[in-house]
């Protein structure tokens, strides 16, 4: 079997992480990989913020804590009643990819550079958890103030499609679930 192949068999959503930080070079390597998903028509309409301050992962994890409790899905309710429970797992690193919403294909474009950067922090050992509740927040007008500050330069207009923390796992990777059987059909 192939290095991608092993790469994309291993990969595993992480969900406790160390405080230690990514390293650097690693880090901009996983960027790269995003940043060469294809894209509709080749706009490459994204731009990557990666956060890992930990003070605004902390505001931003809270914000998403808040309104996990109100909703009308009880399991989320119940994750946030919990005074342990961390929206990001601990994760020394949030990527989000913003696009314009007026490219062709923000979303499957934001989520092909971000599944790129799973696999590419899985090949260095790193591991990675999509979370959606970045997307959740900003839809329901939360969360935008912590990226319009000076220095942050997130294009006008754009919005978050995909979001997933990063950093070195703090437990064994847990073993694959059994994949469903039936999933592929064949018109040959």
């Amino acid at each position: 079997m192939n290095e991608t192949m092993q790469t994309i068999l291993k990969r595993r959503s992480i969900r406790s992480y160390q405080s230690r930080q990514i390293d650097e070079q690693e880090l901009e390597e996983i960027i790269t990989a995003g940043s060469f998903a294809p894209t509709a028509m080749g706009q490459q309409p994204g731009h990557f913020f990666v956060l890992q301050n930990p003070g605004v992962l902390e505001k931003l994890q809270v914000s998403c804590k808040e309104m996990f409790a109100r909703p009308e899905i009880p399991a989320l309710r119940d994750m946030a009643s919990k005074e342990e429970f961390d929206v990001f797992y601990k994760a020394p690193t949030l990527v989000i990819v913003f696009a314009d919403p007026g490219a062709i294909a923000p979303m499957q474009d934001s989520t092909l550079a971000m599944e790129n950067m799973m696999l590419a922090a899985a090949s260095f050992g790193i591991g990675s958890c999509w979370v959606h509740s970045v997307m959740w927040l900003f839809e329901r007008g939360g969360g935008i103030e912590a990226f319009r500050n000076p220095g942050i330069t997130i294009p006008e207009g754009y919005i978050p499609y995909a979001a997933a923390v990063f950093g070195y796992s703090a437990q064994p990777r847990p073993d694959a679930e059994p994949r469903k059987k039936g999933a592929v059909s064949f018109l040959r």
